[in-house]
């Protein structure tokens, strides 16, 4: 089993969603970003035995009941590769959340951080495929819209996926954050 968690921000980019879905659309994508909210991933996926899945589950949910909602500032739309995202700038907070995932995992899991977790850039995807140039067509068509300064996060998500795959993962658990 494959492990996934990010905080949900769909409900604040409705509007990209819309054009992105479109241009997706447009380009015919191999892949499409939008089998899942749009999210900030928090770790890189990782695997589990199935049989210490639900342990790791409770140990993230039991981590996220320690968080409270917190404001993440958006750098713009960027193309790296064979992507295109939504930048999100570090901040003390996500470096932390990060950071303490990484280690809680490490230590009551024994699951090593992924080598791009070493190095990790918050984003949000909106295109993924292995073609370049229908990647840099995809960047045209949306690097002037018009995104949100900033964004809340107030709902934090994990997923799971059999194979690991792009397009198998789904949402299984959703957490809201609290001020108190």
């Amino acid at each position: 089993m494959y492990v996934w968690t990010a905080i949900d921000v769909d409900d604040q980019l409705e509007e990209i969603k819309g054009k992105a879905q479109d241009i997706e659309k447009n380009l015919n994508f191999e892949n499409s970003t939008f089998s899942l909210p749009f999210h900030i991933s928090l770790k890189i996926s990782f695997a589990v035995d199935d049989g210490a899945y639900p342990c790791v589950i409770q140990t993230l949910l039991d981590y996220y009941k320690t968080l409270k909602p917190f404001s993440v500032d958006v750098s713009g739309v960027e193309i790296e590769g064979t992507i295109v995202w939504i930048r999100i700038k570090e901040n003390a907070t996500l470096c932390r959340i990060h950071k303490e995932l990484n280690q809680i995992l490490m230590a009551k899991h024994n699951i090593i951080p992924h080598k791009f977790d070493l190095d990790f850039k918050f984003h949000s995807t909106l295109f993924l495929d292995s073609d370049k140039e229908k990647i840099a067509t995809a960047y045209d068509r949306i690097k002037d819209i018009k995104i949100p300064l900033s964004l809340c996060a107030k709902k934090l998500i994990i997923g799971a996926s059999k194979s690991g795959d792009v397009g198998t993962y789904s949402v299984t658990h959703s957490i809201e954050l609290f001020e108190n």
